[in-house]
């Protein structure tokens, strides 16, 4: 109902014209948030693809060591260091040495990108190590060693906990 003075009919086409600057601040700031909180999980989506690429490498290392302790009845060994790691016929090879000239059993090699962080946790030891290098063992029985093993990029990160049995591993994976 329109007044006589006509006051009423002045509001009603005022606000029909157009947005508020406050709306409009308001809308912009619910914009500038759903960015910046995209922007963070798109940043995630590379740490969780770089440390889910290293874990799987491992895994399938531990998995082809295991098959070839069984079929070849021979010890495999998988050497960590901090640099990567590399699976072996022999124990005590060293990471990143060139295979020898007399017929040496170098295997496949992994190198870790040089913003994650690889440690390991080995049987008995409550800490995490990443020096000297540790030689895995998988035996001619198809049993290996207890190991756990930790990729950390930022403060995210992959954990493996291989079976002795089966060298298949549980992971657990914290993004932050």
């Amino acid at each position: 109902m329109i007044s006589a003075t006509g006051r009423r009919d002045r509001q009603v086409r005022k606000r029909v014209g157009g947005f508020s600057l406050l709306e409009l601040l308001i809308v912009l700031g619910i914009i500038a948030l759903f960015t910046g909180v995209f922007a963070l999980r798109f940043d995630d989506g590379h740490v969780e693809e770089t440390l889910a690429r290293v874990s799987g490498e491992l895994r399938n290392s531990a998995l082809l060591a295991k098959r070839r302790s069984f079929a070849y009845r021979r010890d495999q060994v998988v050497v960590l260091s901090k640099q990567g790691f590399e699976i072996s016929g022999r124990h005590g090879a060293d990471f990143g040495r060139p295979p020898d000239s007399e017929g040496g059993e170098h295997g496949e090699r992994f190198v870790v990108p040089p913003d994650v962080r690889m440690e390991w946790q080995v049987p008995g030891s409550k800490t995490w190590q990443r020096d000297p290098d540790y030689v895995w063992t998988f035996r001619g029985s198809g049993l290996s060693d207890p190991l756990v093993v930790r990729f950390s990029m930022r403060s995210s990160y992959t954990e493996l906990s291989f079976n002795v049995l089966t060298g298949t591993a549980e992971e657990v994976t914290i993004i932050e």
